[in-house]
């Protein structure tokens, strides 16, 4: 449904909703890699009976594209429209016109697909326009926290080379800003992966498995960690 003039939900008569502990609108933080498909989650967490809600998420169009919105299973029978009202705006409103509370979880997906040639780098998402009613069509302050959608381009392994003792010396060409784990196996076709704890940085990360004189063949691959 689209929209272009907002009406939040309905004033019905009815008591004010008591006082609780506040409610909270959020973007769940996401990882993808460019080419991919992220469904970023909107989380709604609260104890309080608000049946209305509405706001705009701002995001960079150079690298980000916003596809067909998903409900979440914090709707019940609530109304779902959005409308793009600018290039990188976007508004999602909804309401009940039972009144039926919004409940504790994920509001909506927002499914960004990000650009094939997209740069290692965090894009910001934004809230604006946040706006939020109870059952009495009483506006409501409803605080909210922004996140990112972390564009992880994968890392890498450029070097693999044998050192003394049978240790596997690796190289990983990554980003410099990101942390990488590095995980073995060694059978690829039963796709069981063997994390090691060791943590490594940088665009040119160095990894020594001294763990491989205990095994005949093994793999590697290397992950962001998020």
């Amino acid at each position: 449904m689209k929209l272009t003039h907002v009406l939040l939900a309905p004033c019905l008569a009815g008591l004010l909703a008591s006082a609780a502990a506040a409610p909270l609108l959020s973007v769940v933080s996401t990882q993808a890699i460019p080419g991919s498909t992220a469904n970023v989650a909107i989380n709604y967490s609260t104890d309080t009976n608000l049946t209305g809600l509405q706001f705009d998420l701002v995001f960079n169009t150079n690298y980000l594209q916003l596809g067909q919105i998903i409900r979440g299973n914090a709707l019940s029978d609530h109304v779902l429209a959005t409308n793009l009202i600018a290039p990188g705006s976007f508004r999602v409103l909804t309401f009940s016109f039972s009144n039926t509370p919004l409940s504790n979880g994920v509001v909506v997906y927002m499914p960004f697909t990000i650009a094939a040639n997209a740069p290692d780098h965090d894009e910001p998402l934004v809230f604006t326009n946040v706006v939020a009613t109870d059952a009495a069509g009483v506006m409501v302050a409803l605080p909210s926290s922004n996140g990112v959608l972390s564009v992880v381009v994968p890392p890498q392994i450029s070097k693999i080379m044998p050192a003394n003792g049978g240790v596997i010396h690796l190289t990983l060409t990554g980003s410099a800003d990101r942390n990488y784990i590095i995980q073995a196996a060694t059978n690829l076709a039963a796709l069981q992966w063997f994390s090691f704890t060791n943590v490594v940085s940088g665009s040119n990360a160095v990894f020594d498995d001294t763990t491989a004189p205990n095994f005949p063949v093994r793999f590697y691959r290397a992950l962001a960690v998020p």
